[in-house]
């Protein structure tokens, strides 16, 4: 007997190691585990000859119990003998022991009972899960008692659902007794004007350009200080008086009372139809100036109450006329010209322009005045010397200064009913035109250099504007001896008298090619030296008796 108890102890005793790694070793634990290693720590979370591990898991974490004792958030809906649906180990020493199905990405967060809606669905897990943010006070003691650092960084417990709990609180608590939701929502945290009724939850109704300002013009920095920054001031502001938030331009001397000259919609423009009357200053409004700016004639600070005098246009407009047109016996010369209702055009016309030292006529009817008096950009009303050349550019140089009577010499030739049509007398000239003369052009003569025209000391002689098909046979003649201006192709020559050969008999019916002939090395006729004897164009049988 006690042989067979030594061998049965001798078999135990060499297969129980067997046995007991086999159930001591399924795998090393995973790192949150890894102090519970070894056979002593088995039975902190198993339970001996049982595979039930939810009541052992529930011992040590304590804040999922409460969770589920209390049916808190994702772990309020399971049973507690359900953690291995979600968790394992004895896998490796960085195994995962959360088990998310089918991702993390994919957890359908509102089995926790807090929805994701807006921005917050695009962001990461972590970004909201942070040991930061954690306000659960059994989290928080839970994590002490283990004394593990990573706790706290590893869990997604604990967190609030308030906007505070993660965001930071910008508004210096004036809201206490209001939520978050009431301004704001989680499309866009940081326009809170599309879900706040302004005019329905305050007293003061947003109107005019008050509807298009952005929040923080009229709600500006606090002296109250969040993080960084000072906080915005949205309870507490006067608005009793436009000057709450404007700067009085007036100082004061048209009262407090804004809107007997101004309206919501613009503050910068004065309802001067409306609020307004102009009509009962010491300045009515009438013509142009009932439409223009008040600021174009008020331009001073204290501008409304203006301390100058306004009975002169002067005391407000540029006087463009350089004082030109100032007399000692006008107070107001301008009304001679212009109107308070309409500056241009100006009532000076041609029939008052006929009073002046230059009565316009011709082409200078049709010309607006602009065209005239207004030189380099500058208005130009009156000239010293008063001619042509004030505003016409001169293409003849000073050809013509010898003619010139009275500052200008352009009326001799030409007229302001037509400047090209020229009426200019070329007779009284050292070339008076006759015969084909009359009809050229003048270009025809009168050539053009790089600048000018040449009129004045033209060269009037023949061979300046006529070839000399001659050859230079009549250099000490003049062309007048044989051709005349009305038919310069048949020559009124005077054989006779102007030659050594005498025409008569037969020789006055010859034509001048019978003895004139054309010459081959002057590439011309022949008309001198030409001999002249007879048996220079007779043979002796060409004389009969």
């Amino acid at each position: 007997m006690n042989l067979k108890l030594s061998t049965f102890g001798l078999f135990f005793l060499l297969i129980y190691p067997l046995t007991l790694k086999a159930q001591l070793s399924p795998g090393p634990l995973a790192e949150p585990h890894a102090h519970l290693s070894g056979f002593t720590n088995c039975l902190t979370c198993h339970t001996w000859g049982s595979k039930d591990l939810s009541p052992k898991c529930l011992e040590c974490h304590t804040p999922i119990q409460t969770r589920i004792a209390d049916e808190l958030g994702f772990h309020g809906n399971l049973e507690e003998n359900e953690c291995l649906a979600c968790h394992s180990d004895h896998m490796d020493r960085n195994f995962e022991m959360i088990h998310w199905e089918p991702s993390q990405k994919d957890f359908d967060h509102l089995q926790t009972g807090y929805e994701l809606e807006g921005k917050h669905l695009k962001l990461n897990c972590n970004e909201c899960h942070q040991s930061e943010f954690i306000v659960s006070d059994d989290i928080l003691e839970y994590a002490k008692s283990q004394k593990a650092s990573d706790v706290l960084s590893s869990t997604f417990l604990g967190l609030g659902t308030e906007c505070a709990n993660c965001h930071v609180e910008v508004h210096a608590n004036e809201f206490v007794d209001q939520t978050c939701d009431d301004c704001h929502n989680e499309n866009n945290w940081t326009d809170a004007r599309n879900d706040y009724d302004h005019d329905f939850e305050t007293n003061f109704p947003l109107r005019g350009a008050h509807k298009q300002l952005e929040c923080e013009k009229c709600h500006t920095a606090s002296q109250d200080v969040v993080g960084e920054f000072h906080a915005q001031q949205f309870t507490g502001l006067e608005y009793n008086l436009c000057t709450n938030c404007h700067r009085d331009e007036h100082k004061g001397s048209f009262g407090s009372n804004c809107l007997k000259c101004h309206t919501e919609s613009t503050f910068k423009q004065a309802d001067v139809a409306g609020a307004f009357n102009h009509q009962v200053t010491r300045y009515p409004l009438v013509g142009k100036h009932v439409s223009i700016d008040c600021e174009l004639c008020h331009t001073r600070k204290d501008r409304f109450k203006l301390a100058s005098s306004f009975d002169q246009c002067s005391d407000c407009h540029a006087d463009n006329h350089d004082g030109i047109f100032k007399k000692p016996d006008r107070d107001n010369p301008c009304d001679q010209c212009h109107s308070i209702r309409g500056f241009f055009p100006p009532l000076f016309g041609v029939i008052e322009h006929r009073n002046t030292r230059f009565a316009i006529d011709g082409a200078h009817l049709a010309q607006p005045c602009i065209f005239c008096h207004e030189q380099n950009d500058e208005p130009v009303y009156r000239w010293e010397p008063l001619s042509c050349q004030s505003c016409h550019t001169t293409i003849h140089g000073d050809q013509f200064s010898r003619y010139q009577q009275n500052g200008t010499w352009c009326e001799n030739c030409h007229k302001t009913s037509d400047w090209v049509d020229l009426s200019f007398d070329h007779n009284s000239t050292f070339f008076p035109l006759t015969g084909k003369h009359e009809d050229l052009d003048c270009s025809a003569c009168h050539k053009s250099n790089v600048e000018i025209t040449q009129y004045e000391d033209t060269d009037y002689s023949c061979n300046e504007c006529h070839r000399d098909v001659h050859s230079k046979q009549f250099e000490d003649e003049i062309c007048e001896d044989c051709h005349s201006t009305h038919n310069w192709q048949i020559p009124e020559f005077d054989h006779d008298s102007l030659t050594a050969f005498p025409l008569d008999g037969q020789h006055q019916d010859l034509a001048c090619g019978q003895c004139h002939k054309f010459e081959l090395q002057l590439n011309t006729i022949r008309f001198k030296p030409i001999p002249h004897k007879c048996q220079d164009c007779h043979s002796f049988g060409d004389f009969k008796r």
